[in-house]
């Protein structure tokens, strides 16, 4: 687990990978997300995906979707929706398009409950 602390940064940043093998680095679906609230809404937000397309992807149509808005699981979902619009993954040795689609989706899922564990909860998105 590598961490890189910034002091006093509104900024949060995380770092999720899926692989299958252990022994072999090649992830089946990777993601990064940074975000910045103010007055507890998204300031800006950064997401960027690999393994779900031919090249990692920045998804400009669902970060574009959450600037302003506030943190809710209703929100984040609808993101989810615009997010699977943006990518295109394909069924290889690394695994199925749909099982890269629900890897993605539990991503990013990931990324909001590790970064706001105080406003959002694993629950809410059952």
């Amino acid at each position: 687990d590598i961490q890189f602390f910034c002091a006093d940064s509104p900024l949060k940043f995380s770092f999720e990978k899926v692989s299958k093998r252990t022994h072999l680095d090649i992830a089946s679906v990777n993601s990064a997300m940074s975000i910045e609230l103010l007055d507890d809404r998204i300031k800006t937000i950064h997401i960027s995906a690999g393994g779900v397309a031919a090249t990692p992807l920045y998804l400009k149509k669902t970060c574009h979707f959450l600037q302003t808005k506030a943190i809710t699981a209703e929100i984040i979902n609808k993101a989810i929706v615009i997010a699977q619009t943006e990518i295109s993954p394909i069924s290889d040795s690394r695994g199925s398009a749909t099982y890269k689609r629900l890897l993605f989706k539990q991503l990013l899922i990931t990324h909001f409950l590790k970064l706001l564990p105080d406003r959002l909860q694993w629950q809410d998105f059952r």
